[in-house]
């Protein structure tokens, strides 16, 4: 199995894109469905994740040039984002924030333990910033990763469409609201809508990463000082 997680995988995700380009409906993306086949796949076969693991190692460490090739469209259009940094910063400042107090106060309400409200608290960012930033309050960084990797599917899926029920059709407002919602993933699908909505989606999902980093542990803080 070790030698056929690679080709697999990379078969899965073009196989299901091939789907979602003939029926593109939200519930067809190929992220997700490969997820699905793959997690069937391992099970089906009693093949540990491990294995697969270092099948697939070639993915992970092409994660981070990804990363870094998702600035592509920003710097193609650093003119007009260094014109509107400060309205940018506020907006991401602002979205933050209501992902932070909102996940705090319905997980609070729901009665969950503190480890897994910390764990859901920094759900805005890609998935390592994220797993880092739950170590450090406490919560599950396992459990802040999987959160993470759904709400971004969830993100890149259906954040189009709502945007466009609430008469949000500015690319530049469709764009930041990906990249803070949906991180990497939103990213990665507002660059396959143009490359304006790629550059405003991917300086939201810079703004949010550090802002995430540096108000979580504030506002956990706070949380735990009001709840106690």
């Amino acid at each position: 199995m070790i030698w056929l997680a690679l080709p697999i995988t990379i078969l899965l995700f073009f196989a299901f894109r091939w789907v979602h380009q003939r029926l593109p409906l939200p519930i067809f993306n190929p992220v997700l469905l490969a997820i699905i086949s793959l997690m069937a796949l391992l099970m089906f076969s009693a093949t540990p994740y491990q294995t697969y693991a270092r099948g697939a190692q070639l993915l992970t460490w092409l994660l981070e040039p990804a990363v870094v090739a998702l600035a592509i469209p920003l710097y193609q259009q650093s003119q007009q984002i260094k014109a509107q940094l400060i309205p940018l910063l506020l907006a991401c400042c602002a979205g933050v924030l209501t992902s932070l107090i909102v996940v705090l106060l319905v997980t609070h309400l729901l009665g969950a333990d503190i480890s897994v409200i910390a764990s859901l608290a920094p759900q805005a960012v890609t998935t390592p910033i994220a797993m880092n930033v739950t170590a450090g309050i406490g919560g599950i960084p396992a459990l802040s990763a999987v959160v993470v990797i759904l709400v971004g599917i969830l993100g890149a899926s259906f954040a189009l469409p709502i945007l466009k029920i609430f008469k949000v059709n500015q690319p530049e407002a469709q764009g930041l609201a990906m990249g803070a919602a949906a991180h990497a993933l939103g990213t990665a699908k507002a660059i396959e809508v143009s490359r304006l909505h790629g550059a405003y989606s991917s300086v939201s999902l810079i703004l949010c990463a550090v802002l995430t980093a540096l108000l979580t542990p504030l506002i956990f803080s706070l949380y735990l000082l009001i709840i106690n």
